[in-house]
């Protein structure tokens, strides 16, 4: 009996289905070898051909090198490696984007560098799995991004270039290449300092503002998806939020199944998703500033507020349990009460007692900066210890010379004060120098009191109240205390100031 005659694909996708299985189907390029003579890729360096492993010269005006034999262009050994086999790398996508190695996959396909010959510009080629773009619920979302990215211009949102469909049917999306790492990586390494982790959320929050204006919810906030860049010059890192895949742009009517979450195959990561999040109900932009706060509270305290294994518990607990106190889990003095309300109102169960709008949140977390600086409080965590400058250094000279004569005039006038006691009001002027110090050093201790201005004649010895009062005998005695051990008097040594000197030093 005869079987069935096999179903014939549909024509509109027949010649990609063949073309995804002839490049799903072929050998890893290590054990292509037509000619049998091409080395392995252990032995090469630079660049080589993804099939024949051979070199070849590259072309005059900056384009791409390709192999004579196969026409595919050269990529780097390393790269060939790390894409183990990747059959994409060489090809041309979508009649323009030359590919040239692997960055990641996912579930949706794979995100690929790639270079656009016709402007020299190198992108980020997100490319959907081919056993996906078939797939309505999967094409529906990378539509969203696509259009969800074209939208946002903000400097702290990935750029895209391009996005649409190839003539075999498979959708793509050319994005921004970005060099740097994201914030999960940074994190490993352990918490930020104050000034970065505000610096980094205030980033992304001008990136949620925009996309909020225009009625795209990110719903899949987490350390991954900020990724940290340096400017073209160099000189400044930035913040960039990444991966608009699961937006949801709330004017449209298409709604995503809270179950596919727990599924594990769309929107959310547990350890930063919002209660309402958890919960499958509606989300508004709200919900990305409490996923945000999670990601501050991350970064100040160098964990999560809920750190278990189990998702579920994790989202259980964004419902149900408030998180420890910012200032208790981060390092000591380094957050301040300021701040620590700022972390706190991010992360309320309700919505409603949220931050409004990310303006707002980014509004406040600027206070807590600014309070702290002006107060001085965490002054240490705030802001690096700058260097030494020449403003700083006159201050502190300064402020130096004034404590020294507070101390200085005030010692002085006590001296002559004692000094014009001790002689009985006479004047000092014509006692030399070193007969002063001498007598000063001699002199008892006395307990200044009112009464001791005037000298009284019968508190004298016997044998002193003949003779005159002179200013190198006479020595005032307390009389309730006669017998007393005179304690000596220390001088300060003479102060001079060098001529010249601006600053308040004193030698």
């Amino acid at each position: 009996m005869r079987g069935n005659p096999p179903v014939a694909a549909p024509p509109q996708i027949a010649p990609f289905k063949a073309r995804a299985t002839a490049l799903m189907t072929r050998p890893p390029s290590d054990s292509i070898d037509p000619d049998a003579t091409a080395p392995p890729l252990s032995a090469l360096e630079g660049s080589v051909c993804p099939l024949c492993h051979t070199t070849a010269e590259p072309p005059s005006g900056g384009k791409l090198a390709r192999c004579p034999a196969h026409g595919l262009a050269l990529v780097s050994v390393s790269d060939l490696q790390n894409a183990a086999g990747d059959a994409m790398l060489g090809r041309t996508f979508a009649g323009r984007f030359v590919v040239l190695g692997k960055l990641g996959a996912g579930a949706m396909g794979a995100v690929y560098r790639a270079r656009q010959e016709a402007v020299g510009r190198d992108v980020a080629l997100k490319i959907v799995r081919p056993d996906k773009v078939y797939d309505p619920d999967t094409r529906a979302r990378f539509e969203r991004e696509a259009r969800a990215m074209s939208a946002l211009t903000s400097p702290h949102t990935v750029t895209a270039f391009d996005f649409g469909a190839s003539d075999d049917g498979a959708w793509f999306l050319a994005m921004e290449l970005l060099d740097g790492e994201t914030l999960g990586a940074r994190l490993k390494r352990g918490a930020l300092s104050v000034m970065e982790a505000v610096r980094l959320v205030r980033e992304a929050l001008e990136s949620l503002a925009e996309a909020h204006a225009k009625g795209i919810v990110h719903r899949d906030l987490k350390p991954d998806n900020l990724f940290l860049t340096r400017t073209p010059d160099g000189r400044r890192e930035v913040c960039k939020v990444l991966d608009f895949g699961i937006a949801k742009l709330l004017r449209d009517e298409l709604a995503i199944d809270a179950l596919e979450t727990q599924a594990g195959t769309v929107f959310g990561t547990p350890r930063y998703m919002s209660p309402e999040q958890a919960q499958g109900k509606p989300l508004d932009a709200r919900s990305d500033l409490y996923s945000l706060g999670v990601i501050l509270y991350h970064a100040l305290a160098g964990r999560a507020p809920f750190v278990d294994d189990d998702a579920v518990v994790v989202m259980a607990r964004h419902i149900k349990e408030t998180p420890a106190r910012i200032s208790e889990v981060a390092p000591a003095g380094r957050i301040s009460p300021t701040l620590e309300r700022v972390v706190s109102k991010a992360l309320e169960k309700d919505p409603a007692t949220r931050f409004q709008s990310a303006e707002e949140f980014s509004r406040a977390l600027e206070g807590a900066l600014g309070d702290a600086l002006a107060t001085g409080s965490h002054s240490t965590s705030w802001v690096a210890t700058p260097g030494p400058t020449g403003q700083r250094s006159r201050t502190v000279w300064i402020l130096a010379a004034v404590a020294l004569a507070l101390v200085i005039v005030p010692t002085a006038l006590w001296l002559g004060i004692r000094s014009s006691s001790a002689s009985g009001g006479e004047a000092t002027g014509n006692v030399p120098a070193a007969a002063a110090e001498t007598h000063v050093a001699s002199a008892p201790e006395v307990t200044a009191t009112p009464e001791s201005t005037a000298l009284d004649p019968d508190a004298l010895p016997p044998e002193e109240q003949s003779g005159p009062a002179s200013s190198s005998s006479v020595s005032p005695q307390p009389q309730a205390k006669p017998k007393v051990a005179p304690r000596p008097v220390v001088t300060p040594p003479s102060v001079t100031r060098k001529s010249g000197d601006r600053y308040g030093r004193f030698e």
